[in-house]
């Protein structure tokens, strides 16, 4: 029975902003019939469009409870679909299917453990694991033969502060589920990928912790845990419960190239300008009007309705003093609005304010294809910059207001689904 996790069959992925790390190649001639594709949740380095099209529709997809990604699977043409319950094993008719609970409730999403004849494998993925989910993963089988753990702790709040400090707090988290499971075989996995081209510089910012730090962390509290370091193409093989490793043995992927090295932690590195390359070549003045008009005819309409309601973050701008500042960096030049929530009713300004205390700067293509919902947050985050003086942190008020209280906001995941199927099909 061949299960295959989380598909990302080629470079560049994410709106090609990022692409595998270590740099492998993956040739899909010799790739062998897959029986089960599991997607462990949406996030766009776990669930690629373009990949799962080159799969076959024949293929029994297991998926987290998340409507987005069975609207997509069945507008992909896939038959076979069977949404994941954690706790609750899945029918399978040569191995064990056990999806496991994550603690991270922003994202519907599952680890994925697999029992066969010769032993249990556990993909950790991205999920947060509990104490009690650890305990009856032991109950159930006994132990983990080979565990794939996440380590990366990326430091993604960078997005939100530009701040770089290293993530103690995730990095324990992340060794003590470790040390807890405590399999025959562990590898630090659910990373794999950088930035590249106008966003490469990120790379200095976003990823704290390298495989190599995890693993001498792990060596230091626990000397005889095994852990390995592998590559694209390495292969583990389980019979009875031992783990043997052979080193680029896969017929089907391949390392190009180590280049971990591009993703070395260095906070101290330069932060450049931010600037709008406008890949689409869109007008500078469509862009403008674009914005203009998303600014007068939404976002003020919203919060001159929303102030009024006390759990409101409109509200909740007003009762902190907040006036906010928006610049749209366009390929020419650079515009600025103010939104004054204190003003009765709140006000919009072109220019900026002396007083503005908070800030969001981002590029125009950027925020103009976000209005349009061709580009998700994830796209739009590395063209985003934003900060503020206030003694408490408040959200983004344009990405709120985007993400959960524009009038679109419900579709906005769907629309780019279908945005993306009709570019795969040649629409």
């Amino acid at each position: 029975m061949r299960i295959l996790i989380d598909p990302v069959l080629q470079d560049p992925f994410e709106s090609g902003m990022v692409v595998s790390c270590p740099r492998r190649e993956i040739r899909l001639e010799q790739l062998p019939p897959i029986d089960v594709v599991v997607v462990s949740h949406r996030h766009p380095d776990h669930f690629d469009l373009r990949s799962l099209d080159r799969l076959p529709r024949a293929c029994q997809v297991l998926y987290p409870q998340d409507p987005l990604i069975a609207y997509a699977l069945g507008a992909l043409g896939f038959a076979h679909v069977m949404p994941m319950t954690p706790g609750q094993p899945m029918p399978a008719e040569h191995a064990e299917l056990y999806p496991t609970r994550s603690e991270n409730r922003t994202v519907r999403e599952c680890g994925v453990l697999v029992r066969g004849a010769d032993g249990v494998f556990w993909d950790q993925v991205d999920t947060e694991i509990s104490a009690d989910t650890i305990t009856d993963v032991r109950r159930r089988f006994g132990g983990v033969d080979l565990f794939f753990a996440m380590y990366a702790s990326q430091n993604f709040e960078f997005f939100d502060s530009l701040s770089s400090e290293f993530p103690a707090e995730t990095h324990c988290r992340n060794l003590e589920t470790a040390l807890a499971v405590r399999p025959s075989l562990l590898v630090p996995a659910s990373a794999g990928f950088r930035f590249v081209d106008e966003h490469a510089w990120l790379n200095r910012f976003l990823f704290p912790v390298s495989r190599e730090r995890f693993a001498d962390d792990l060596a230091r509290l626990d000397p005889a845990l095994r852990v390995a370091l592998l590559d694209p193409g390495d292969v583990v093989s389980l019979e009875a419960g031992e783990p043997e490793l052979s080193l680029a043995a896969s017929p089907f992927v391949a390392t190009l190239e180590r280049d971990t090295d591009a993703i070395r932690f260095d906070p101290t590195a330069g932060i450049p300008p931010l600037r709008d390359p406008n890949p689409g070549g869109r007008s500078p003045d469509a862009m403008r009007e674009a914005v203009r008009g998303f600014l007068e005819r939404e976002l003020l309409p919203y919060c001159v309705r929303a102030v009024s309601d006390p759990a409101s973050l409109a509200a909740r701008y007003r009762q902190a003093g907040v006036r906010y500042e928006l610049e749209v960096v366009l390929p020419d030049e650079s515009r600025v609005w103010t939104l004054d929530l204190c003003a009765e009713p709140p006000e919009l300004r072109e220019g900026r304010d002396p007083l503005a205390n908070v800030a969001h700067r981002i590029a125009a293509s950027a925020l103009t294809g976000w209005i349009e919902r061709r580009l998700s947050w994830f796209t739009v985050r590395a063209w985003s910059r934003r900060f503020s003086t206030l003694p408490h942190v408040l959200p983004d008020l344009l990405m709120h207001f985007l993400v959960n209280d524009a009038p679109d906001a419900a579709d906005s995941a769907k629309r780019r689904i279908d945005l993306e199927i009709a570019e795969l099909r040649g629409d």
